[in-house]
């Protein structure tokens, strides 16, 4: 059975796709920031699948590496969904910028590591439509303008993250390459 680590699972977006996966009949690893929230993360998912006893948990820092080496263990793919996201305007936009590029940026070193065969990274349209004025097409190359005024802290950190991801993914070396 294949294994696929999802991060950020405890979220709204995370415990779906855990559904669907195991709907399809993968195994799912599901990262959280502690193991004490598992019961109700369970719950959630067991309303729409049984989940067969194919999912398990890990606890991960987006800030730290401990734990990413035995959690990407055994996966053929990785769902890199976790980001922190706050309703309110944080004091310091680092609280937001640096576990949303570090961690996305960990997923892919540890997933690429591990020889994972595909890692998923989910974005935002956040990441291309912020800080545009007037009409405009977003499309492949647009990117939110992180330098303008208004544009939240949540937008820069999708940006940042997303354009550190296709950096990371460019600039690869050595035999295996994350796609």
């Amino acid at each position: 059975m294949k294994k696929v680590l999802v991060t950020g699972i405890s979220g709204f977006v995370g415990q779906h796709c855990a559904a669907e996966l195991l709907k399809k009949g993968y195994a799912v690893r599901g990262s959280v920031r502690s193991l004490l929230n598992t019961s109700v993360i369970l719950e959630g998912i067991r309303k729409e699948v049984n989940t067969k006893e194919n999912i398990e948990f890990c606890e991960l820092d987006l800030m730290r590496d401990s734990g990413w080496d035995k959690a990407m263990e055994g996966c053929d793919y990785v769902l890199h969904i976790a980001s922190p996201f706050v309703v309110k305007e944080p004091k310091n936009e680092d609280e937001l910028i640096k576990p949303a590029v570090e961690g996305t940026l960990r997923a892919l070193k540890y997933a690429k590591k591990a020889g994972v065969k595909r890692i998923i990274i989910t974005s935002s349209t956040a990441a291309m439509q912020g800080g545009q004025s007037g009409t405009f097409k977003i499309d492949d190359s647009s990117w939110t303008n992180i330098d303008a005024k208004n544009v939240s802290t949540y937008f820069k950190s999708k940006t940042l993250a997303e354009k550190s991801a296709w950096e990371f993914i460019k600039n690869q070396t050595g035999d295996t390459k994350l796609e």
